[in-house]
């Protein structure tokens, strides 16, 4: 640990360095020391828009914030399949099929050396003045934190390091408990809202960002740490930040779903975000973004009724689809549906499934939307048109991007005497592609690095925080103002009418697993957060944890309850080729369906580290 340290000494001056040089040219950045850093506001901000960079851009799998992997790893989940049939990638952690000798990574010890670097070094300045000094200090509290929150969700209890330390420092750092690492967390975050101003410049935090955040880690903190108890302290904490962020006033703050995932332009103006992460299109390509290289018709054979049919006029190249996340029938099953009488329902149970013509009038209703909006802003399904308009794309039995390997195209060999469809592993195994956080300026080019573009990633949002205030009153027993924030979303971003929404949601109750208040709560947060920062993992773990009793001691309080939504095969749609008729399949890829046991609650931590560094190993890992 000692040589982990000096290693992370020496890379924080490469990465200082760098950083200092876009803000302060007329020094050669070779010759700037600590002590001109520390006497020189431009270049301590340097300093800590890399820690912003870092902190917020971890590739953590599981539980980054504004990273391709925070929109990618929902195949943790049932949302997604990810990959085909041909190739596992990441899902292994779907599957139960992780190891102690796997690495999910551990504290950044580089990353805290230079946060609390900076810390110490900026509290005992006599150069800057008090207004930079409290902001700078919120920053790194808040930044300290979020660095904990990635790795605080995986394992637990963390080792807890709150200054410099040295190499005559003892190293062998024990773990602190679950409890003690969400106390230190949420009181960081504490004196971060205390001393960050209201607004800032895009990208930096704000008070409102730290409640924001003190929100989310506190739901975790009370489900692991109290066993999710209607009188956990923790709630109260919720509550009290979402009333510092002004939840009360029935979603003005939201904007349009579309317009925050959808599109650049829009996306940086629009007043939900808290705190976002930037990418500019001078080092940014597709491949630096969600928005991944697919293959499209380039391998296979395809029937002359597919040739006549679904025509493809565009280069052999595309992207969009999220490195083969494909979305599931799970996942579009939770959009409800307004029907004629005006009344929300789910999709299997509204009139248009009986009444429709077709499989895009019962199931889709592009033409009316009458689905949730987040829908038509998340799923591409059958039939849409794509590319910013230069092909329409069809998921269906001999549809141009569905997958040859999937049941989808099932029964082509005895019609056709081949595998008929596109045997390229990037088309659709499961019926349909995910297009949130895909702007539908993006056009087809040869090659995807040749696609520059500005991108933003959302870290903290108004509509996370609305569901984050729900949850809390919902598990302390307060129906009515569990429904009072549930609202807002549904109204702003899912388009229902708010009376449609109070008759929706004034019959439930419940806030345990089957409960018909909790289930509607479970399915508003899913197509409300669906590819933002794994959400729906975490929010099943969670949510888990609290049935389960939470932790005592590091180990499990209860036996550890089976979360069913992580349990069983995935669920995709075959529609006929005519799109007049529709089935549904179960399926998964090569590492085989969805399996959950407690012990997933948390993760192992990678034995070959633990055993140097003397930390204990979770519950069901030893």
């Amino acid at each position: 640990m000692k040589k982990r340290l000096i290693i992370g000494m020496l890379g924080l001056t490469v990465m200082f360095f760098s950083s200092c040089k876009k803000f302060l040219e007329t020094t050669p950045y070779d010759k700037i020391t600590g002590e001109q850093t520390w006497n020189s506001e431009n270049l301590t901000t340097a300093y800590i828009y890399q820690v912003y960079a870092d902190v917020l851009g971890t590739d953590a799998w599981m539980s980054g914030y504004a990273h391709p992997y925070s929109a990618r790893s929902e195949g943790t989940t049932k949302n997604v399949m990810v990959g085909t049939l041909n190739g596992a990638f990441w899902t292994k952690e779907r599957a139960e099929l992780m190891l102690k000798s796997d690495n999910y990574g551990w504290l950044n010890y580089s990353l805290l050396w230079r946060i609390n670097s900076a810390i110490a070094n900026i509290e005992t300045s006599t150069t800057f003045s008090s207004e930079f000094k409290n902001r700078s200090l919120g920053e790194l509290y808040f930044l300290r934190a979020a660095h904990y929150f990635v790795y605080a969700k995986l394992y637990g209890g963390l080792q807890l390091i709150d200054k410099v330390l040295t190499l005559d420092d003892d190293l062998q750092i024990p773990r602190s408990s679950a409890k003690e690492t969400y106390d230190f967390m949420l009181a960081d975050l504490q004196k971060a809202a205390a001393a960050l101003p209201a607004t800032a410049e895009k990208g930096r935090a704000t008070a409102k960002a730290a409640n924001a955040m003190i929100m989310r880690i506190g739901l975790q903190a009370a489900a692991y740490v109290d066993g999710g108890a209607a009188n956990s302290g923790y709630y109260d904490k919720v509550i009290q930040s979402g009333e510092a962020l002004g939840l009360s006033n029935g979603g003005t703050q939201l904007s349009p779903y579309y317009n925050m995932f959808r599109s650049y332009e829009t996306a940086v103006t629009a007043t939900e975000f808290i705190l976002t992460r930037e990418r500019n299109k001078t080092n940014t390509s597709l491949y630096d973004v969600p928005m991944q290289y697919q293959g499209l018709w380039s391998t296979g054979k395809f029937s002359a009724y597919a040739k006549a049919n679904f025509p493809i006029n565009v280069t052999m190249n595309f992207w969009g689809m999220d490195g083969g996340s494909w979305p599931t029938q799970d996942l579009v099953d939770d959009y409800l549906v307004s029907d004629v009488d005006g009344q929300l329902k789910s999709w299997n149970n509204a009139s248009y499934v009986t009444t429709g013509k077709n499989v895009d009038e019962k199931m889709y209703f592009s033409n009316t939307k009458k689905r949730d909006q987040r829908f038509y802003a998340t799923i591409l399904y059958d039939s849409c048109m794509y590319f910013n308009n230069q092909v329409r794309v069809f998921f269906r039995r001999d549809g141009n991007v569905s997958n040859a390997n999937s049941k989808i195209n099932e029964g082509s060999v005895q019609e056709y005497g081949y595998q008929s469809g596109n045997t390229e592993n990037y088309n659709s195994s499961t019926g349909y592609a995910m297009v949130k956080y895909f702007y539908d300026n993006i056009v087809s080019l040869p090659s995807p690095s040749d696609q520059k573009l500005d991108y933003v990633f959302s870290v903290l949002r108004y509509g996370e925080a609305y569901l984050n205030m729900a949850e809390a009153y919902l598990m302390k027993g307060d129906f009515a103002n569990a429904k009072k924030y549930m609202l807002p979303t549904m109204v702003r971003h899912g388009g229902f009418s708010e009376s449609s929404v109070n008759q929706y949601l004034n019959t439930l109750s419940g806030n345990n697993w089957g409960n018909s208040l909790f289930e509607a709560y479970k399915r508003e947060r899913n197509v409300e957060m669906v590819y933002e920062n794994n959400d729906r993992y975490w929010s099943l773990l969670r949510w888990g944890m609290r049935t389960s009793g939470g932790l005592r001691d590091g180990a499990y309080v209860g036996s550890g309850f089976v979360i069913p939504e992580l349990q069983g095969a995935l669920r995709g749609i075959r529609i006929s080729r005519d799109g007049k008729s529709y089935s549904f399949f179960e399926d998964n890829n090569v590492v085989g369906e969805a399996r959950f046991s407690a012990k997933r609650y948390l993760m192992p931590i990678n034995e070959t580290f633990r055993l140097k560094s003397g930390v204990k190993q979770n519950p069901g890992w030893e």
